[in-house]
């Protein structure tokens, strides 16, 4: 008997498929996973479907702040501060990638 999944369960199961595709075929995939091929297909492509229709979100930002940060020493600045509603994200300069993520992530989930 087959799996009963949620969207979530499906995204995952897709991500680690996607992540050994060269290796392995669908069919030996979903035996594996005890996953219905049909359903891994339909799945597949609904989930390809909605990062496809995704409008790119813009998100305003401020550039009215009382606080001058001209005036600050460029030597101080060694974070990045991400403000979305009531999240504060604090990350190190030095963590380029991890803020790439962190916007990606974002503009995803907008």
């Amino acid at each position: 008997m087959y799996k009963k999944l949620d969207n979530d369960a499906w995204e995952e199961y897709l991500n680690k498929f996607n992540s050994v595709k060269d290796t392995i075929t669908v069919k030996d995939f979903c035996a594996e996973n005890n996953l219905n091929k049909s359903q891994f297909y339909y799945h597949k492509k609904r989930v390809e479907k909605a990062i496809e229709s995704k409008e790119p979100v813009f998100q305003a930002i401020s550039l009215n702040s009382k606080v001058d940060n001209t005036k600050e020493n460029k030597s101080t600045l060694k974070e990045v501060k991400i403000n979305v509603g009531n999240a504060n994200i604090l990350i190190p300069v030095s963590e380029a990638t991890l803020i790439t993520a962190i916007i990606k992530e974002l503009i995803l989930k907008c």
